[in-house]
């Protein structure tokens, strides 16, 4: 009979046979390294922390033991220097073209599904919602751990507070997943490009895609597409009206955007209708409730991008006051608006493709934020 001091002492765990020595130096590597440094990849990390069955666990020893080098990338938390040296690595003069993950594979998904695109951006233009972001690379990995599809960076320091430095970090930050599952996402860039220059900046800084405006380009618009494809960039036609998705369709582009921020949900439905023979279509925006995503997946929109509302998410908002514990304000904290809330983020992702019905779906909990609300765990100051 096993008593329970011999069951507990069946289940620790220990290092698999023979590698004694490599399991010595990854513990002489973590206590090398500060707390801050030492993570391991995301993928590992949740092996290593949330396994129950013993073989998780071993899995989780055996990378360890099998891979020291792990234990030095600090997947999670980069430092200046290792940017540095990751961004030389690349190419020349910081070149980051080499780090480009293909685009359509990423966020092409089958009939009945929609894949998430997360807008990274500080500010929008007519919009009072702020968001510090302090680290682009932490914020980066956290969209890739919450199981994002795409990643769009808004470069305009101006209307959106993110540069293209930005993008690159959002870029770098991704080699962190490489080998892993899910792997790095792609990063799209998005704003006003209207000159050849900016398509050769993008594809050096590892953008994927680009965000290319029928309405700002007009006859150039051919061009540009041609350009894009030829620098290695996905080229993403945003449309808004009908004849502007005609455009885009004779472009070549096999991405079409919606500019469904501009237009509204019931607008943006309405277009896509009309659009073609688009391998993916994107909505752009305009997305606050799940029920908006479910509505878009049905009506054959591959893809949603997601702006404020993931990042209120992720974020909440400053003064906001984030109930920790209990129904009566136990343990509340007034949110300072520069933490990552991981699994908050995670929990809106999921509801976002969620394979639900916009018939049945309870609309009570269509809004996450509204979730929230009715067990008083966000509430303002």
């Amino acid at each position: 009979m096993r008593t329970r001091r011999n069951l507990i002492e069946s289940r620790k765990v220990r290092p698999p046979d023979g590698m004694a020595a490599q399991w010595a130096l990854a513990m002489m590597a973590m206590a090398a390294m500060s707390a801050d440094a030492f993570l391991l990849t995301p993928h590992h990390a949740n092996f290593a922390q949330h396994g129950r069955s013993q073989l998780r666990r071993h899995f989780a020893v055996s990378f360890l033991t099998r891979c020291p080098m792990n234990l030095a990338m600090g997947a999670n938390r980069w430092t200046g220097d290792q940017v540095s040296k990751v961004e030389v690595a690349a190419g020349e003069e910081g070149d980051a073209s080499k780090l480009r993950v293909k685009f359509l594979k990423a966020i092409k998904k089958p009939a009945g599904s929609i894949s998430i695109m997360a807008a990274i951006k500080r500010k929008s233009p007519g919009s009072a919602k702020k968001f510090s972001i302090p680290s682009i690379m932490d914020f980066s990995q956290a969209l890739t751990n919450a199981k994002v599809n795409a990643i769009s960076v808004w470069v305009d320091e101006e209307m959106y507070g993110c540069t293209l430095s930005d993008l690159k970090k959002a870029v770098v930050a991704q080699q962190s997943f490489k080998g892993n599952f899910p792997g790095p996402c792609p990063v799209l860039a998005c704003g006003s490009f209207t000159k050849e220059e900016d398509i050769t900046k993008l594809s050096a800084a590892g953008a994927a895609g680009v965000l290319l405006s029928v309405a700002n380009l007009q006859e150039r618009l051919n061009g540009m597409v041609e350009l894009s494809k030829k620098e290695g960039l996905e080229p993403v036609v945003l449309c808004s009206s009908q004849e502007e998705l005609q455009a885009a369709e004779s472009s070549g582009a096999s991405v079409l955007a919606v500019d469904s921020k501009l237009l509204g949900i019931e607008e943006a439905l309405k277009l896509a209708e009309h659009k073609g023979k688009a391998e993916v279509v994107i909505a752009m925006g305009g997305v606050q409730e799940f029920q908006d995503a479910w509505r878009l997946r049905d009506a054959g929109f591959g893809c949603v991008s997601v702006g404020e509302e993931l990042l209120t998410a992720s974020f909440g908002l400053e003064g906001e006051v984030r109930q920790m514990g209990g129904k009566e304000g136990l343990g509340a904290a007034v949110v300072r608006g520069d933490v990552i809330r991981e699994n908050d983020l995670k929990a809106f992702v999921r509801g976002m493709t969620a394979k639900a019905s916009t018939k049945f779906g309870p609309s009570s909990l269509n809004s996450f934020r509204e979730a929230g609300a009715k067990f008083k765990r966000h509430y303002t100051v």
